[in-house]
């Protein structure tokens, strides 16, 4: 029997992120695959920006971006009238929004991060992070070795695997099981059961190459919806590279969608005469490299923690594309998670850490997977608005669109009304920075979480930056005599980083002490406008920081803020160690105050109930 400290069930990106952060941390990690290789199917292709953070901390951005979109071909999504076709109004354009922050031109979106988004597809993403999970850690991911069965007892999971290419079985013993296999196999095994709507729909993708060069536009749209009243079927383009991009891409991904009593075999024959129809070529004659058929779903799973087994990623929540946030959700799934189990294992924190992660991720999930959904739903409105389908005829939805472009009177008002009451609902899917960057931790390894929360102006697209403790770190560019940097490239990497006011040098020192007691990973320095370990001359920091000059917060792993100290102490060490106490899983109730400091939300059961205690003093705890 092979022993392990993390098994790792999954080949994905999930499993492969997980894989890396583990191996970064100095964990002993093993992956397994049932499948030979990483996937083929182009599914995935919006790279987040906390995503992208992540990639950049792991040395891959580069690679990453070398592949990837160039930002220029990736500003905004359109709506067309077809491709092609016999008219001037075949494949004319009916309407197009900004997304994804316009290339990261946005000031919002460089404010949340200086870390774009990236466009690349699954099949191409996840051969780079099986590489580089392979150097990491050397003989430790096997693919074409599958999961077949496990138990588990309070010290670890014996997991039992079977190898493709012998068909032999075997056992291996961790400390820790990740499910990172869609739910397949060992989320049924122990009870996960998935909650939501299953299969609303059927998505099916085409990959194919083809030169679209002369009927394809606007070079600056990535992402096209297809309008065209001849097929009275919508469906989207996506241009995939791998070498040129925009309308000089050399292959593309089509998607229809298959609703219930849709019994058509969406073969290549069916799906290349829906192409030539759809597009408005009738003459096309592509590649066809794969048709796939994956169901609709909006689910999350009952459970994200079963004993010592974790479930992440798609095993944990399943979404529609509309957003883009699946593959973005899972990698954040193994961020969070990854550092807690490795500050487990290297005795840095009690194993009642790990509660933490479903606490703190499954709200995400249910938002995300609620998100997601809605938008679904509102790109149904764009159809409608430009009367779309319905069983109208060609004729009467080809009037629709030239009263739309260039008619006159009451009725042509009315269309442009509609179609901006769709496109402002489409916002929700291309313009979501506070879904996608900006939600919170309201429970879990955080202290004061939720004590005095910023006034939401827009759940959706509106990101404030803050460092109320559960919220991202604000991003800012900082210098000291070598020159400037990210403030986010100081954080991560297995450690906590406290970040004190200029006058704040004490919770610094504090900071080393409480440290080299517990065996804990973490950096200390200052930051101001005028002095510190790092200088804030362009004020980004000043502005976002929300405590004093001798104030100071504490910053996890996964760049959350887990505490925060608004002015100095008269015993820093003291309230930096029953911070972390709390942070990382110790005794909640014997702390040096013997109480809970002020604001902290202690869970019990479903009910989370608001703590007093002694405010240290000469300082204030959040809340």
């Amino acid at each position: 029997m092979e022993e392990v400290d993390v098994l790792i069930i999954g080949g994905g990106a999930t499993g492969l992120v997980a894989s890396m952060l583990l191996s970064t941390y100095g964990v002993d990690t093993l992956l397994v695959s049932k499948y030979p290789e990483t996937s083929r199917l182009p599914k995935a292709h919006l790279l987040s920006m906390k995503t992208m953070e992540i990639f950049r901390e792991l040395g891959l951005e580069p690679m990453i971006r070398a592949q990837a979109t160039p930002p220029a071909n990736m500003q905004y999504v359109g709506w067309y009238a077809g491709l092609g076709g016999p008219s001037p109004d075949h494949g004319r354009e009916i309407a197009r929004l900004g997304a994804w922050g316009r290339g990261h031109e946005d000031i919002d979106w460089r404010r949340a991060s200086s870390t774009p988004y990236a466009n690349l597809t699954q099949s191409r993403l996840e051969p780079l992070l099986r590489r580089h999970a392979e150097e990491l850690a050397a003989d430790r991911v096997r693919f074409n070795n599958s999961f077949v069965s496990l138990k588990q007892d309070d010290d670890g999971v014996i997991a039992t695997l079977k190898d493709g290419l012998t068909s032999q079985l075997y056992q291996v013993r961790a400390r820790y099981l990740l499910a990172c296999d869609g739910g397949r196999a060992v989320g049924p095994q122990i009870g996960v059961t998935m909650d939501g709507d299953l299969a609303v729909a059927t998505n099916v993708t085409v990959h194919f190459s083809a030169d679209l060069s002369s009927w394809a536009r606007d070079p600056e749209v990535l992402i096209r919806t297809i309008f065209n009243p001849d097929a009275g079927r919508p469906c989207v383009l996506v241009p995939v590279g791998p070498d040129r991009w925009g309308p000089q891409s050399e292959e593309w991904v089509l998607h229809f969608i298959s609703f219930p009593g849709d019994h058509k075999q969406y073969d290549e024959q069916t799906c290349l005469a829906l192409m030539r129809e759809s597009l408005g070529i009738p003459d096309l004659e592509p590649e066809i490299h794969v048709i796939n058929h994956w169901p609709l779903d909006a689910v999350v799973a009952s459970r994200l923690r079963v004993g010592r087994c974790f479930i992440l990623g798609d095993a944990a929540h399943r979404m529609p594309p509309s957003g883009g946030h699946g593959l973005n959700t899972a990698v954040q799934d193994a961020y969070n998670l990854c550092w807690k189990i490795a500050a487990v294992l290297q005795g840095a924190a009690s194993d009642a850490l790990l509660d933490s992660y479903a606490a703190e991720r499954r709200p995400v999930a249910e938002r995300t997977v609620a998100s997601a959904f809605s938008n679904w739903q509102n790109a149904r409105l764009m159809g409608a608005a430009l009367e779309y389908g319905g069983g109208r005829s060609k004729e009467e939805m080809w009037e629709s669109l030239h009263l739309l472009w260039s008619g006159e009177g009451q009725e042509a008002g009315r269309l442009r009304a509609n179609l901006s009451t769709a496109l402002v609902a489409s916002l929700t899917t291309y313009n979501h920075l506070n879904v996608n960057f900006g939600y919170a931790y309201q429970a879990g390894a955080v202290v004061g979480a939720g004590s005095s929360e910023p006034e939401s102006l827009d759940e959706i697209q509106i990101y404030r930056p803050s460092t109320q403790p559960g919220h991202s770190v604000p991003n800012a560019i900082v210098e000291d005599a070598h020159g400037s940097s990210l403030l986010a490239d100081e954080l991560g990497g297995g450690h906590f980083t406290l970040i004190a006011g200029e006058e704040g040098r004490a919770w610094c020192e504090a900071a080393s002490v409480v440290a080299a007691r517990r065996g804990l990973k973490l950096k200390a320095f200052t930051l101001g406008a005028t002095s510190g370990d790092r200088l804030d001359m362009r004020r980004e920091w000043e502005r976002q920081r929300e405590f004093g000059k001798t104030g100071a917060v504490l910053v996890r792993p996964d760049r959350f803020v887990a505490w925060r100290c608004l002015e100095g102490a008269a015993e820093p060490e003291k309230v930096l160690e029953d911070a972390l106490n709390l942070i990382l899983g110790g005794n909640r109730t014997n702390l040096t105050s013997g109480e809970t400091p002020a604001g902290v939300m202690v869970e019990n059961g479903k009910n989370r109930t608001a703590l007093r205690s002694e405010i240290p003093v000469g300082g204030m705890i959040d809340g």
